[in-house]
């Protein structure tokens, strides 16, 4: 592990393609992630209609990377309300330090059973099977495999499953946002599992981690990046009505600031053996549906519809 470097990123999330709020992130020197829910541009139905350009003159000079809004689409949309290609044309349309692979979270509230979780966790997989796939016929760089799942076993099942020729240097990790820092299924036992079986050279970004968790992982070899747009929220809660673009921007350098803070510190020692749990068999009917989601046979609604429907008639 002494071969990695040891410096996390911080990267701002910026809920808005322009303005102020972006003004303020360049002019502060500060690595960017867009969501790309941010770019789309809904139709009557509900459907994307199209891709919103981003505007060369407000990201110049930016370090912008792009997460494929998966959280945002589970939430709001229950599912993305747009296309790989469409999705792709926003990938096309800026030099992104790196974009994500769309993903599929596994919140509780969206994954409420195992079934559901692996088949989320499978379809995570089959996506950037696909993404890969679209990419390349467009001549664009490939994404950035996204790891999900809610337990240890659930990541490392992705790890396995993710169609990869080659690890790359850089791994998203996603369904981070709502989590513990501590026990089974919490940030730290997750990081710690994944520091165990991917190559050295492969390093993570954690989508939306808390900055707390960054007390126990600063200056992990492991960690690349982190992300969040929590400093956003903060402001809501504090400025309910008549926020100004400057008290926001206020909220953005004193998070900022504090979670650098939190990256480059020391780190506090924590105890694995506490977080350590067997993970769940699944039975073989489940286990060669998954793997048919991931080798693209079928997509995960329709692999879990199937399944639920033969076990309620068996």
């Amino acid at each position: 592990m002494g071969a990695l470097a040891s410096s996390i990123a911080v990267r701002v999330g910026l809920p808005l393609t322009g303005g102020q709020l972006v003004s303020a992130a360049r002019a502060a020197g500060y690595p960017v992630l867009f969501s790309a829910n941010a770019f789309m541009v809904r139709d009557a139905e509900g459907g994307t209609a199209r891709v919103r350009r981003p505007n060369p003159a407000q990201l110049a000079g930016l370090d912008a990377a792009l997460d494929s809004a998966g959280f945002v689409a589970a939430e709001r949309y229950r599912g993305y309300p747009w296309t790989v290609d469409q999705y792709l044309d926003l990938v096309e349309a800026h030099p992104w330090a790196w974009y994500s692979s769309m993903d599929y979270c596994v919140e509780p509230e969206y994954a409420g059973s195992l079934i559901e979780t692996m088949f989320r966790v499978a379809e995570t997989c089959r996506m950037y099977r696909v993404v890969c796939r679209t990419a390349e016929e467009r001549g664009l760089p490939a994404p950035v495999p996204v790891l999900q799942g809610w337990g240890v076993d659930h990541y490392l099942w992705c790890v396995d499953h993710m169609p990869l020729a080659a690890w790359p240097v850089l791994v998203g990790v996603g369904s981070m946002c709502r989590r513990q820092i501590h026990g089974p299924h919490g940030v730290l036992a997750i990081v710690e599992a994944l520091d165990r079986v991917l190559p050295q050279q492969t390093r993570l970004h954690l989508f939306g981690v808390k900055g707390t968790a960054l007390n126990y992982l600063a200056g992990h070899p492991r960690i690349a990046s982190v992300d969040s747009m929590a400093w956003d929220f903060a402001a809501r809660c504090a400025v309910p009505t008549g926020r100004t673009a400057a008290r926001r921007i206020e909220f953005m350098h004193e998070w900022t600031s504090r979670t650098q803070q939190r990256a480059s510190g020391a780190r506090r020692p924590y105890e694995m053996a506490l977080f350590d749990e067997e993970g769940a068999e699944h039975s073989e009917d489940l286990a060669d549906m998954l793997e048919l989601v991931v080798s693209d046979e079928i997509d995960g609604r329709s692999a879990a519809f199937h399944c639920a429907r033969m076990w309620l008639e068996g």
